[in-house]
């Protein structure tokens, strides 16, 4: 939100001095009530807002138009799963594993560069300033276009680091970036298609579920085992083991170390429920077991009617914290 509003307030300042609209108090443009016949829709993006002040209408008619952006990003912006069916001696096994989720960093301010105040009106009847933010579709699809060549760039770039690395983590971590920085770009290819008014938008030059598997693949190459250090409710190490082989690691009984702890406060008793607190802490140590590459903590609580109840309902916690931010952790370790 501070980053939109510093936005807001660049574009203001710009849209305010292109903008060679009069104010008039006569009765309401058709603009205000429907899309602007001088901005119409197959070539403009636009937006209006109204407020009881001049500058915040703007403001808000910029807002808005920013916002169309947002939303778009967001609709298509979503978690992706793997699922995975392996046979093993006639026996299957399926395996449900989130996968690299991008939290897309939202360019609204590239996209919107060129956005200008075209129209301002007051109405006379209550005195309410209108504003009309208007931005060619040509113009922010250029802008679009710019930022995904510049992921694009940054992708070629992990991707030829990761050719030429011997160590089988910093190979996961540049894949790792090159499979965020495509689901980037394939969000904002999808609004460049709305935007676009042919439709097509720039088509990426990597195929994204390839880049999947061969992040997958990585990461199943890599040698690793577990390792429990303290677990104050029992059964931590099974809960680290399967969070790990559902993550996509092999694990095994040599390389890469994933330390994991479970340290527990005394049980409290609030009036009739019992509460646990703990720490659960993540290490990931490099193959000399010493060398600590990554460390990350959370911590849990959880209640219940009766004391006897804490140990298996913390541990049962613990497996959804990893199950949930095991994959992410260890990525963001090796990056």
């Amino acid at each position: 939100m501070i980053r939109i509003n510093v936005l807001i307030c660049t574009l203001l300042v710009t849209a305010c001095m292109q903008s060679t609209a009069v104010m008039s108090t006569s009765d309401a443009p058709q603009w205000v009530n429907s899309e602007p016949e001088m901005y119409p829709n197959f070539k403009y993006l636009s937006a209006t807002g109204s407020a009881s002040k001049a500058e915040q209408a703007k403001a808000r008619a910029l807002s808005n138009l920013a916002k169309i952006f947002e939303v778009q990003i967001r609709e298509v912006s979503t978690t992706s799963q793997d699922v995975q069916t392996t046979k093993l001696d006639g026996e299957e096994t399926v395996q449900s594993s989130a996968r690299i989720a991008s939290t897309v960093n939202l360019k609204t301010d590239k996209m919107v560069q060129g956005a200008r105040i075209a129209e301002q009106w007051q109405s006379s009847t209550d005195l309410t300033y209108y504003a009309l933010a208007v931005l060619d579709r040509t113009q922010a699809g250029n802008n679009l276009r710019g930022e995904m060549n510049r992921l694009d760039e940054e992708t070629q770039y992990a991707l030829n680091q990761q050719e030429k690395r011997d160590d089988p983590l910093l190979k996961i971590a540049d894949l790792h970036r090159a499979n965020a920085l495509q689901q980037d770009r394939q969000v904002l290819q999808k609004t460049l298609k709305i935007i676009d008014v042919r439709g097509k938008g720039a088509p990426a030059s990597w195929n994204l579920a390839e880049l999947n598997e061969k992040l997958s693949q990585q990461l199943r190459a890599l040698p690793m085992r577990t390792e429990v250090k303290l677990d104050d409710v029992g059964g931590l190490s099974s809960v680290l083991q399967g969070a790990a082989s559902r993550s996509g690691f092999n694990v095994g009984n040599g390389g890469y170390v994933l330390s994991a702890s479970l340290e527990a406060d005394a049980p409290i008793k609030q009036q009739d429920w019992h509460w646990l607190r703990a720490t659960l802490k993540l290490q990931l140590l490099a193959q000399d077991g010493q060398t600590v590459i990554g460390y990350e903590s959370w911590p849990l609580k959880v209640s219940a009617s009766s004391a006897s109840q804490l140990p298996q309902r913390m541990l049962k916690a613990a497996d959804k914290k990893l199950n949930s931010v095991l994959l992410s952790s260890v990525l963001d370790f090796a990056s």
